[in-house]
């Protein structure tokens, strides 16, 4: 995984990743502390309001008692039929003194049951008739109770209560000495006290608070802000609530608005059964206020601090991944050889030391590696002109013992032709020069094969087809010559046929190849077995085989590289000469493992050698 992966992801997932967390638990936890603390505030605030309006009821209830044990209010239940119009005036005006003397009250109406009945109230009050009351459903329930109230909040039974903000009671009036019924109260209140008691409640910084009270119908039946009068309430819920024994709460969404809506059930049961409902709503707004100001300070303050974490993450650590990434960018390059590679850095901090210090270890892996490269380099030209010399006085033993069998012979002539072409052939040894045209070695070889010709008349033939197109090319300098001559001395000695030696070009698309063929006696395997590189194994690097002979008939060269001279010429047998392993090791040092030389050869048929070196021009 990429560094720079890394540090991004363990800067999210222990930077952004908490801190997002922490966030989410702490405005949930908040949120939850403010509607817990809410609800217990809320539930002790409905009952206290629950509480009043029992209170309101049941003042209403000992008016209504104190007003029935009136003796002019008894005595008006007679049984008659119908009233005269005295009887009505004279009631009436009672109701006046009584019943209509508590400010609360809207219209009463007194009824015996007979029918016949008498009522008053303020301006644009209405009759409930008798009839359309006893063919109620709620008549039984009423008789039942037996003088308690029966109470209907505002909009419940319209038909009864005119659909109008009016609390109605009906009650059965009892004879207040034998308790005989002896008639029907119908009151209608308007409770001015209900306005104030949720203003009360919900004053302050509630102000906004809605309190309800909701028929068991689910009509609202009183609304503190007058915008829900008689409309079902389930309307402007999100979702129903199903109230517990007394007391409930929920968020929710009323009206539209995210709020905290408390539903009380108000226990009105030895005042008439009323099934009623005290519900507030309280947007959230209003409730979590101050602290969802301070949560959004906190979420922007931490919002900020993500910004600047990021941007140091950006701006800082990246800064120092990317240079991380360069080191080791170049680093990689060193490992494959490439030392000129430098890292850059600013400033004066460690990243600039850390800079400094791999420079200056690259510089000084390059200085130590350019001198082991020199070192070697003088090494290997030691080597080489250690080879050199050798073969030049192996060269020039073996000529002078051709010459001095020559003057033994009285070959004057010969004599002087064999001197003649032995200082051409020391002239081109002699050059200063390590590489010499092809020219001049094929030269030098032709004035070697005339001298051993001179020697050796009827011991062999040779040919020499080198192309003209090869011949402007370089050589190293007596690269041929000792291969002929390992032909001529251990390859032809003791062969009974006349011998025939080859020396042949064939030019290559990067190289030259060079083969000397002889059909002389053949070079042992167990001689070419130990034939091998130096500081290797037999069976992996040494590719001088008997089955290389058809190779070379075919001109078919598989592994261009050359042997390591042995430490001493009695390593090998005599069909091997020390001339034959110099020049393998000079082509060797001179050229790499690319090129040198192969030797392929069969007892008793003979014996080919191949050379391989570059195609280039002589300088």
């Amino acid at each position: 995984m990429n560094l720079r992966f890394k540090v991004f992801a363990a800067f999210v997932a222990f930077i952004v990743v908490p801190l997002f967390v922490l966030g989410v638990i702490t405005f949930s936890v908040s949120q939850h502390i403010i509607e817990k603390n809410f609800n217990e505030q809320s539930e002790f605030t409905l009952k206290a309001v629950g509480r009043n309006i029992t209170y309101m009821l049941k003042e209403a209830n000992y008016f209504s008692d104190v007003n029935l044990l009136q003796q002019d209010i008894q005595n008006s239940l007679t049984d008659k039929y119908e009233l005269d119009l005295y009887e009505v005036t004279e009631y009436t005006r009672q109701l006046q003194r009584t019943f209509l003397a508590y400010p609360p009250v809207y219209s009463a109406a007194l009824y015996n049951f007979r029918g016949a009945g008498y009522a008053d109230g303020k301006i644009g009050y209405r009759i409930i008739p008798y009839a359309q009351l006893t063919a109620h459903p709620l008549y039984p329930e009423i008789r039942r109770l037996n003088g308690l109230s029966k109470w209907l909040g505002p909009y419940e039974y319209p038909e009864l209560t005119g659909g109008g903000p009016l609390f109605t009671q009906i009650r059965i009036v009892n004879d207040k000495y034998s308790l005989d019924n002896k008639g029907i109260l119908i009151q209608q209140l308007q409770f001015q006290e209900l306005d104030k008691i949720f203003n009360f409640f919900g004053t302050g910084a509630r102000k906004d608070i809605r309190f309800m009270i909701v028929g068991r119908d689910g009509v609202v039946m009183v609304d503190n802000k007058k915008e829900l009068d008689g409309k079902p309430m389930a309307q402007q819920l999100e979702r129903p609530i199903e109230p517990g024994s007394e007391y409930a709460s929920s968020k929710m969404r009323f009206g539209g608005v995210e709020s905290v809506v408390s539903v009380h059930h108000l226990e009105l049961r030895d005042l008439g059964s009323m099934d009623w409902t005290l519900v507030s709503v309280t947007p959230w707004d209003v409730l979590s206020g101050t602290t969802v100001l301070v949560l959004k300070w906190v979420a922007a303050i931490t919002v900020l601090c993500l910004i600047c974490a990021l941007l140091f993450n950006l701006l800082f650590v990246n800064r120092i991944i990317r240079f991380i990434l360069r080191v080791v960018h170049s680093m990689k390059r060193v490992e494959i050889g490439d030392l000129g590679i430098r890292v850059q850095a600013g400033g004066r901090d460690e990243t600039a030391v850390l800079a400094r210090g791999f420079n200056s270890l690259v510089e000084r892996i390059r200085t130590l590696l350019d001198e082991v490269k020199r070192e070697q380099e003088r090494k290997n030209k030691a080597e080489l002109m250690l080879l050199q010399a050798q073969i030049k006085p192996h060269f020039i033993f073996n000529t002078l013992e051709s010459i001095n069998a020559l003057a033994v012979q009285n070959e004057g002539r010969k004599v002087s032709q064999l001197v003649h072409r032995l200082g051409t052939m020391l002239r081109i040894s002699f050059n200063q020069r390590e590489e010499i045209p092809i020219e001049l070695e094929i030269e030098h070889l032709r004035n070697y094969l005339h001298i051993q010709k001179y020697r050796f008349e009827d011991l062999f033939d040779y040919e020499i087809d080198v192309p003209e197109t090869v011949r402007m090319y370089s050589i190293l300098k007596l690269t041929l010559q000792p291969l002929v001559e390992n032909s001529i001395q251990h390859g032809f000695g003791g062969l009974e046929r006349r011998g025939v030696l080859r020396i042949r070009a064939v030019e290559r698309d990067d190289a030259i190849a060079f083969y000397v063929e002889d059909n002389g006696i053949g070079i042992p395997h167990r001689t070419l077995a130990k034939f091998r590189y130096k500081g290797t194994d037999a069976g992996r690097d040494a590719p001088y085989r008997d089955d290389y002979a058809e190779a070379a008939a075919e001109g078919i060269w598989n592994q261009p590289a050359s042997p390591e001279a042995l430490s001493a010429e009695s390593a090998l047998p005599e069909r091997i000469g020390l001339g034959l392993l110099n020049v393998a090791d000079r082509i060797r040092i001179q050229y790499g493992t690319r090129y040198g030389m192969f030797i392929c050869s069969t007892q008793g048929e003979g014996t080919v050698i191949q050379v391989v070196i570059p195609k280039y021009e002589a300088r």
